[in-house]
Formats: structure tokens, C-alpha cells, sequence
């Protein structure tokens, strides 16, 4: 099947412009053209085109990259952070164990977490932030939250299994609260018929059992919460 690799653009009208991921670029390419590296294209086969990169669709709708003021990575696989490196200057924020899993990994050591380390800003150690212990008020069946902007319009939530570390995100928008659910859950269909990815897949997962049980609580939290619009990463179902 064909699968979209998602990036969120989130306004808020204090606090500026946010980006929830990057995606991918056309760097990925070159960053997979040798060995190891070109082990993550044979395993997922990329079609990028350069107007799909996420600073080239911003700046369709008139935004720079200088008009970002913070990134949030949900974890460190390639395709969620191909894209970094086009927004210089950018703190990059993600949870203290996602930045743990990736320091000194090299080599097949990160290409078997799916983390490619061309990929990361040189000034990466300068821009990080990482994220405290989340103790906020809990979502139903999926835990503890972290109120990033302490309004309740953006509340981070883990979603362990897929990666170290790796958060969600729900969101306050106009037309409703929607969940970021990143690689919680690869489609919607996954969450609703409860279908687990691959057992092929469990090579580059960091905790297979927490995989199903992330799937779980997401398909629990649907029903519990059927006014939040759920949205994996690479749902070929998101309607954008």
C-alpha cells in the first residue's frame, strides 16, 4: 500500500507557528544512496519529490522557515526527521528518552532503530529539548499528558512500542480535537479492526508487546473519546 508520511502545522495565537514532524526530503535520498543506508530504501521504497518537502509546501502558503519557532519530533526514524535540517535555528523537542535511544548509535546500530545520523542538524546538542516526565492530566487509557503551552490546546501523550521514546500530540484546533497519533498506530483501519503491523516490522520496533498494547489503548481511547479525530502518520486515509 501506499503510505503518506505526515507533517502537522499547528497555529497558536500566542505562541506562533509549530511543526509536529518534519517528513521527508530529498536529502533522504542521498542520505540512502550507500550501504547501510540503502537497506531502509529496499525495506520501504521512497517516491519523494522536491515540492513535497514540508519547507516547500510551507512556502506555498507563505511561511518561512525562520517563521517556525519550535519543532516537536514524535521519535528519531528517518522518515519523521529528513526534514529537519531545513529549519536551522529551530528547537527541536521530543521526549528525553527518544534523544537518549539515538546519542553515539551509528551504523547498523541506528539503522536497526531506523535512525539515519546524516540526517540530524549539526547543532543538533544546541537545539534540543528535552521534555520532563509527563504528570498532567491522564487521557483516557493512554496516560499521563505534558501541557507544552499550558493552555490545554496542545497536551503531548507517550506512545511507547514503535520507538524510544515516542509521543503523541492532541490538539485544540477549530474544527475539533484531533490526536496525533504518530507511528502509534500505522492506519486507521489498524485502530479500528485492532490489526497489528507485520511481525517482519518488529526488527526496527523498540518493544513489540508495548506495540500491541499502544494499539490497544488507541483503539480504546476512540471509543472512550469519539469526538477526537485520530490520525496515524501514514494513513492513506487522512483526507488533508
Amino acid at each position: 500500500m501506499a503510505c503518506r508520511a505526515l507533517v502537522a502545522l499547528i497555529g497558536h495565537p500566542q505562541h506562533g507557528w509549530t511543526l509536529f514532524d518534519t517528513g521527508y526530503a530529498p536529502r533522504m535520498l542521498e542520505a540512502t544512496r550507500r550501504l547501510p543506508w540503502r537497506l531502509y530504501r529496499l525495506a520501504t521504497p521512497l517516491r519523494i519529490r522536491p515540492e513535497q518537502a514540508a519547507v516547500r509546501q510551507l512556502a506555498q502558503i507563505g511561511l518561512a522557515p525562520a517563521d517556525i519557532r519550535r519543532v516537536i519530533i514524535s521519535h528519531f526514524h528517518a522518515d519523521h526527521v529528513a526534514g529537519l535540517r531545513d529549519f536551522p535555528d529551530v528547537p527541536v523537542i521530543a521526549s528525553a528518552e527518544a534523544f537518549v535511544s539515538i546519542a553515539g548509535r551509528r551504523g547498523l546500530n541506528a539503522l536497526r532503530r531506523a535512525h539515519i545520523p546524516a540526517l540530524m542538524p549539526d547543532d543538533m546538542a544546541a537545539r534540543a529539548v528535552a521534555l520532563p516526565a509527563f504528570t498532567g492530566p491522564p487521557l483516557p487509557h493512554l496516560g499521563p499528558t505534558h501541557d507544552l503551552f499550558g493552555d490545554g490546546s496542545l497536551l503531548l501523550v507517550n506512545l511507547p512500542g514503535h520507538a524510544r521514546g515516542q509521543i503523541g500530540a492532541l490538539l485544540q484546533t477549530e474544527s475539533g480535537p484531533v490526536l496525533l497519533a504518530a507511528d502509534g498506530a500505522w492506519t486507521s483501519r489498524a485502530i479500528r479492526e485492532q490489526r497489528p503491523p507485520a511481525r517482519l516490522t518488529y526488527f526496527f520496533v523498540d518493544d513489540a508487546r508495548a506495540v500491541g498494547r499502544t494499539l490497544a489503548n488507541l483503539g480504546a481511547f476512540a471509543a472512550a473519546r469519539p469526538d477526537v479525530r485520530i490520525v496515524p502518520c501514514h494513513c492513506p486515509e487522512v483526507v488533508i
